[in-house]
């Protein structure tokens, strides 16, 4: 029996002012866009979910240097095929975790805000890992990590080697301010609480992507889409094997 394929998406409900300029952080666009293109064309049924089953973009992801035109008609089309898949985002109380090998977190500030306290989320992406499926996170996805763990109350990516949003790259953004004055964690902070080993892009902006595993990192919006390609490649590696009777890599 062939490994589920199907990918669920996480994505933040945190849909707050958050910026110098008043704006609001939530959804970083493209961190969910991307993935789930590369998961509909490699044949995966796709699935959104957030704790509460809302969700709210990031201002700036919407701007034209975070994302293509095409990316972009796309958002702004109702009747795409992502804002399709979109609306139907569910409740984490309504997955059920059997039903997917994929597990991707999709980032932006909002993430730093309820990725980290999300015990419903967390509950589904340590069933997905502890059944054999793999557990993924891009830009500031990662901050989910400090809510998943294993039957032992241990969090699934001790001992991993993991990437993130970098501290540098909040600087350069202008938000490291903004950051602290909301009281949030970095997520190399978060990796480390976690007991990963985080390990930084070449450069904050640059495409950059990790695989220990069954847990697949990217470190900002443009390791989106080398992030979700990695767990396609990991995902054919393990199905594989299940194809022909064998059990599924642990």
């Amino acid at each position: 029996m062939s490994f589920p394929k199907r990918a669920l998406i996480a994505v933040t409900d945190y849909n707050g002012p958050f910026y110098p300029d008043g704006s609001k952080t939530g959804l970083f666009f493209s961190e969910a866009y991307e993935p789930f293109e590369v998961f509909q064309k490699a044949g995966f049924d796709v699935q959104f979910v957030s704790e509460d089953g809302k969700y709210g973009y990031d201002a700036h992801s919407l701007d034209p240097k975070f994302a293509t035109e095409e990316q972009l008609d796309a958002q702004k089309n109702p009747q795409s095929q992502y804002n399709l898949v979109l609306d139907g985002i569910l409740p984490a109380s309504e997955i059920d975790a059997s039903n997917y090998s994929v597990f991707f977190a999709a980032g932006g500030h909002g993430a730093i805000f309820d990725f980290v306290n999300a015990p419903v989320l967390g509950k589904i992406a340590a069933d997905i890992y502890a059944a054999g499926g793999i557990v993924s996170a891009v830009c500031h996805g990662p901050a989910i990590f400090a809510s998943i763990k294993n039957e032992e109350g241990q969090p699934i990516v001790a001992g991993k080697v993991i990437t993130g949003f970098t501290a540098e790259g909040e600087k350069e953004m202008g938000v490291s301010e903004a950051i602290t004055k909301h009281g949030k964690k970095l997520v190399p902070e978060i990796a480390k609480e976690a007991g990963a080993e985080y390990r930084a892009p070449p450069t904050p902006f640059q495409d950059f992507s990790i695989t220990d595993d069954r847990i697949v990192t990217g470190a900002n919006p443009a390791s989106a889409n080398s992030t979700a390609e990695k767990v396609v490649q990991l995902f054919d590696a393990i199905d594989a094997p299940t194809q022909s009777g064998a059990s599924v890599l642990k």
